[in-house]
C-alpha cells in the first residue's frame, strides 16, 4: 500500500505519498492554505481561491479553526478564540462551538474534513488504497485528536494512525542521515508553538518531553504587526484601521503577506489605499523591515524560549546537552526566529527540510515504517 502522511495544519496544510510532498495548491505550491469558504452561490471553496476571499467575507471565510478543533464552547480557549477572530460561532447542543455561516453552522471538525477531502482530491490519490498517518500536535488532548480522526474518518481516510508533530519532524530528519542521542524539535506554526525533546539514541524518536504555548503562532505575529501599522497610521492620518472588522482584517491579510515575504527580503511594502481606500494616505505605503519585525515581535519570540526552558527542564536537560535542533512551522523561516535558536541553543537550527514540509514527509515515512 502506498504511504499517506497528512500535516493538517492550522495555517496551510500538506501531503506527502511516498515520501514524496506533492503540490497541490492552485499556484502549484506544496502548501495548501487551510481556509474553507463559503461562497454566496451556494458553493464551497477551499485553499487559494477561499484565503483570498478573507478580507471582502471574512464571516464566511473559516482559517485557523484548528485552534479551537476539540474545544468546547465555553473553554478558555475557545472564548479567546471568539475575541479574536471575526467569525459568528454559536454553541451547538452538547456545548460544542460552530461556526454560523451563509450556508449553515460547521463545526471545527467539519471544517477540517472539508480540507482533508480537498487535500487528497488534490494528490490524485485513494485513500483506501493508502497507509494513512495524520500529524497532531504534541499537546492535543484526547477529545482534540479523536476530533481530527473523526474529521479524517468523514473525508474517506478510513481510521487514520496519528503521530504527534514533534516525532513526525524528527523522523524525516533521522531518516535524512542526521543521526543524533538528544533532540529538539522548534516547531512555530500558523497558530500554536510547540517544542519537544526527544531521544533518539535508538533509531526511531521517543519523546522524552513537550511543551506548548497555545497562543503563539504565525497568527499573533500577524495581530501584532497590524496593530503596529494601525497605531502608525492613526498617529501620521488620524484614521482607525482597526474601526471596522472588514478593514481590519484586510490588514490582517496583508500584514500576512508581508510576514511572509520578510522571510527573504529585507523590507515589504503595505499600501494603504489597498487595506482602505477611503484612507487620506493617497498611495503611501507603510514600509516593513526586518528589523520593524524583529522589533515587534520580540516579546513573542521569548516566549517561545519559555517554553524551551520547560520542556529543557522536564527532561533534566540544559540547552547544550542538545545535540540538534529541527525547525518546524512556516513561522521558523523568519530570520528572527533562526538567530533567536542560535542565541539560545549555541547552534543553528537544521533547516534542511522546507519547515513548512517536514511534518507532511515524517508521517509519511512513519506511515511505511
Amino acid at each position: 500500500m502506498q504511504s499517506l502522511g497528512i500535516d493538517l495544519g492550522t495555517t496551510n496544510s500538506v501531503v506527502s505519498v511516498e515520501r514524496r510532498v506533492l503540490p497541490i495548491s492552485d499556484r502549484g505550491h506544496t502548501t495548501l492554505p487551510s481556509v474553507v469558504g463559503f461562497l454566496p452561490n451556494g458553493t464551497i471553496s477551499v485553499g487559494d481561491t477561499a484565503r483570498r476571499r478573507r478580507a471582502i467575507d471574512s464571516s464566511n471565510t473559516i482559517y485557523s479553526s484548528k485552534r479551537i478543533i476539540g474545544r468546547r464552547y465555553d473553554d478558555g480557549q475557545t472564548r479567546n478564540f471568539i475575541e479574536r477572530y471575526p467569525f459568528e460561532i454559536v454553541e451547538l447542543p452538547g456545548g460544542w462551538p460552530a461556526f454560523r455561516t451563509r450556508a449553515g453552522e460547521f463545526s471545527p471538525t467539519q471544517v477540517a474534513e472539508r480540507i482533508l477531502r480537498e487535500v487528497v482530491q488534490r494528490a490524485d490519490v485513494d485513500p483506501q488504497r493508502c497507509e494513512v498517518v495524520l500529524a497532531v500536535p504534541a499537546n492535543f488532548s484526547n477529545a482534540q485528536r479523536q476530533a481530527t480522526a473523526d474529521a479524517a474518518i468523514s473525508a474517506g481516510l478510513g481510521c487514520p494512525h496519528l503521530i504527534d508533530e514533534p516525532s513526525a519532524t524528527a523522523l524525516a530528519y533521522l531518516h535524512s542521515n542526521h543521526p543524533c542521542r538528544r533532540a529538539l524539535v522548534y516547531d512555530l506554526g500558523g497558530g500554536t508553538f510547540d517544542c519537544a525533546v526527544l531521544d533518539c539514541s535508538k533509531g526511531a524518536p521517543r519523546m522524552v518531553s513537550h511543551a506548548s504555548d497555545l497562543q503563539l503562532g504565525g497568527d499573533d505575529i500577524d495581530y501584532e504587526l497590524a496593530r503596529w501599522v494601525a497605531r502608525l497610521v492613526l498617529e501620521k492620518h488620524n484614521w482607525d484601521l482597526a474601526n471596522y472588522s472588514e478593514t481590519w482584517d484586510r490588514l490582517l491579510a496583508h500584514c500576512e503577506d508581508a510576514k511572509i515575504a520578510l522571510s527573504v527580503d529585507r523590507e515589504a511594502p503595505i499600501f494603504l489605499s489597498q487595506v482602505d481606500p477611503e484612507c487620506p494616505s493617497g498611495d503611501e505605503a507603510v514600509v516593513l523591515t526586518q528589523t520593524i519585525l524583529e522589533e515587534i515581535c520580540q516579546s513573542l519570540v521569548s516566549r517561545s524560549f519559555i517554553a524551551c526552558d520547560d520542556v529543557l527542564r522536564m527532561a533534566g536537560l540544559r540547552p547544550p546537552d542538545i545535540d540538534a535542533v529541527f525547525l518546524a512551522g512556516g513561522t521558523s523561516f523568519l530570520p528572527v526566529i533562526q538567530h533567536g535558536v542560535q542565541a539560545y541553543f549555541g547552534r543553528s537550527g537544521f533547516i534542511e527540510f522546507d519547515p513548512t514540509e517536514v511534518v507532511a514527509i515524517g508521517a509519511g515515512i512513519a506511515s511505511s515504517c
